[in-house]
């Protein structure tokens, strides 16, 4: 357990040392803003466009794998609509970004790197086939119920199309766009333009890393300490264990397959659940706490997750 625990601990350091580092003031606040632009808008998308650019579409898109996935985010989301709507009282947009939260994995900033880390670069694969999709997938699911729930909500076309709009024009989404499409074209990017690709790409998750660590400084955790509970135990536990439930005991699939179902479903929320609330301007402070008490949480529960993947698969 504990060389699980170290295995994953270097992502979270480098974390901590963009959160120490302008918690103590010795890198100026607007420095989140920035490097979150450059990692986002920038490297991020070069990464997940090599990635897709590389990528065996065969090995990545297994469908019962993102099965797993996506099945568990599904039901952490409607199961943190629920018990915010029952048991905290939410009103029904509200319920929808408290359920948000337990539904959008930080598969990218985190994800990756502890994969990486956890098993090599060769496992990757199947991760990159959940990345594809997963920011498409789950902005769709979240604006619909969302514009459905809200009073002053859009109709369904309209809903439609503003989901299309903000899914296309995610800086993510278009990297992998344009690396799918240079995939299935066979061309080769020349060496000129793959040497910076790589740059940025071997940049990219460092880069995110301590930008959302210097982010987390900005928040602060408020009353709402009962519902970040809530949404942790859904995303670090229910979403997880309904993976491995579809994967292993359902399909018997691969563990390579079962690894990348559950150790992504593992991670907990990213930054695009507080950008979601704050768009509706609908449980802004919850998101914020439930940043970070997940995150907080997670060195734990994922170190718990890889363990008991070592000792079943």
């Amino acid at each position: 357990m504990l060389t699980t625990l170290v295995t994953i601990l270097p992502v979270f350091l480098v974390l901590a040392a963009g959160w120490l580092a302008v918690r103590t003031g010795y890198l100026d606040e607007a420095l989140s803003d920035q490097l979150n632009a450059f990692a986002v808008r920038l490297a991020v998308p070069v990464l997940l466009f090599r990635a897709m650019v590389d990528l065996d579409f065969g090995q990545a898109f297994q469908i019962r794998m993102l099965a797993g996935f996506y099945l568990g985010g599904f039901a952490s989301f409607f199961a943190g609509t629920m018990l915010a709507r029952v048991l905290f009282g939410r009103r029904p947009g509200e319920a929808v970004a408290v359920g948000f939260c337990a539904l959008f994995s930080n598969t990218v900033l985190l994800g990756i790197p502890i994969v990486q880390r956890a098993y090599g670069d060769d496992a990757l694969t199947p991760v990159y086939g959940i990345v594809a999709l997963h920011a498409g997938v789950m902005y769709a699911l979240g604006m619909s119920c969302m514009e459905l729930a809200r009073a002053d909500g859009r109709s369904i076309g309209e809903t439609v199309q503003a989901a299309a709009r903000s899914i296309l024009a995610n800086p993510l989404m278009i990297g992998v766009i344009a690396g799918v499409l240079v995939n299935v074209s066979g061309f080769a990017l020349p060496a000129v333009l793959r040497a910076p690709v790589d740059m940025l790409a071997t940049a990219a998750i460092p880069a995110a890393l301590v930008g959302l660590g210097a982010a987390l400084t900005r928040y602060q955790l408020k009353s709402e300490i009962a519902e970040s509970l809530m949404v942790a135990s859904l995303s670090l536990v229910l979403h997880p264990a309904i993976a491995f439930a579809i994967t292993h005991l359902w399909f018997g699939l691969p563990a390579d397959l079962v690894r990348a179902a559950v150790v992504v479903a593992a991670m907990p929320p990213g930054l695009n659940v507080y950008i979601f609330a704050a768009m509706y301007n609908r449980a802004v402070s919850l998101s914020a706490s439930a940043i970070l008490v997940t995150t907080s949480l997670s060195i734990v529960t994922i170190a718990v997750w890889l363990w008991l993947l070592k000792q079943i698969l």
